[in-house]
């Protein structure tokens, strides 16, 4: 069949117009999937979790440890008489300072007195038998017998004057008085002595360590001090004793801290906060807020950033560093954890990380 040419012309123009419409309708459905599909985008942006993050790295930092104590008397001591005796002076007052041998109290010496006499009487016996046992007068055992009560009357002679006149232990302060002149010793829980006197140069400190820490912690180690009394102050001291053993219920061991205290500007029962440096230490520190508690358990876990969704991580910390928590394990160098914004987080939830001037990284 032949065609004119305005036939096909006319053709043409169809078939234009009908090319025209097909690429319309396409450039109509590319235009509307792109538009869904950044719609489905900026929905997911706005979805996800603001957070900020940051890489785990490994640091080196002081290992230092602090505990709370109060302060204590280096040596105390409680100046007790023979219960029922009375008691006739006390050459001291409460803030007193004494000498080790000083006289403190002299308490009344009736019982003393009877009990020199018996000693010398006994004494005198046992001179007379000696005499009688050497030519044969008098058996052997009788001698025995009266040396025996020569030494039960010489033994409380020296109990009764070690308790008639009562000296100090050593160097110290009289830091109490429970008894008056004239009055009668008699111990009770309100008052358990005649006066208390306590050693304060040097003074000392007691903190039960962590197990942990048994191999590092050295006789002789330095450690300081500080105070609520003397907040700008800060007190040297160093680790005097330590225990032998560990304590099986605390799983912790004793040690003692001495301080000089020449000034003796600390005194028994002050608050005291101690602080052990035991070297450097290289491990991962991050922050602690960065750390979640498992409610009611001892568990704990961070937030680990893979790809554009989180992970939670269980992780053991150890010892702190200002604002800073050690972790001993179950996180690694070079991971990302989440340190803001972990309370809007779960297992898998989707996350954009925003810098300090809330910029998209």
């Amino acid at each position: 069949m032949k065609l004119t040419i305005n036939q096909l012309l006319t053709s043409m123009k169809k078939l234009n117009k009908s090319l025209f419409l097909w690429i319309s309708v396409f450039a109509m459905m590319v235009s509307c999937g792109g538009k869904d599909q950044e719609a489905d985008s900026e929905q997911e942006v706005k979805e996800a979790v603001a957070v900020e993050a940051q890489p785990v790295e490994k640091q080196i930092f002081p290992q230092i440890i602090r505990y709370t104590a109060n302060v204590e008397a280096w040596e105390q001591a409680y100046i007790t008489g023979q219960t029922g005796v009375r008691i006739d002076e006390i050459k001291v007052e409460e803030g007193e300072r004494v000498k080790r041998g000083q006289l403190l109290v002299t308490m009344n010496a009736a019982q003393l007195n009877q009990a020199r006499s018996q000693m010398e009487l006994a004494s005198r016996e046992v001179e007379r038998l000696d005499t009688l046992v050497k030519i044969g007068s008098v058996s052997g055992q009788q001698f025995d017998q009266a040396m025996t009560e020569y030494q039960n009357a010489l033994t409380n002679y020296e109990n009764l004057a070690e308790n008639t006149r009562l000296t100090a232990n050593f160097d110290g302060v009289i830091t109490k008085k429970y008894f008056f002149d004239g009055e009668m010793f008699t111990p009770s829980a309100e008052a358990p002595a005649i006066l208390v006197m306590m050693q304060i140069e040097p003074i000392k400190i007691t903190i039960n360590v962590g197990e942990g820490f048994y191999n590092q912690v050295k006789k002789g180690m330095k450690a300081t001090v500080r105070t609520d009394v003397y907040p700008e102050e800060e007190f040297s001291g160093q680790v005097d004793r330590k225990s032998p053993t560990i304590d099986r219920n605390s799983r912790t061991f004793r040690i003692e801290i001495r301080i000089e205290n020449e000034e003796r500007q600390l005194r028994p029962g002050m608050f005291a906060r101690v602080s052990l440096n035991l070297g450097e230490i290289e491990g991962i520190y991050i922050p602690a807020t960065a750390v979640v508690n498992q409610p009611g358990t001892t568990d704990q876990f961070v937030f680990v950033k893979e790809g554009d969704r989180v992970r939670r991580i269980a992780v053991e910390t150890g010892n702190r560093y200002q604002d800073l928590i050690r972790v001993v394990s179950g996180l690694e160098a070079g991971k990302t954890i989440i340190t803001e914004g972990i309370g809007k987080l779960n297992e898998g939830t989707l996350v954009r990380v925003v810098n300090a001037n809330a910029q998209v990284e």
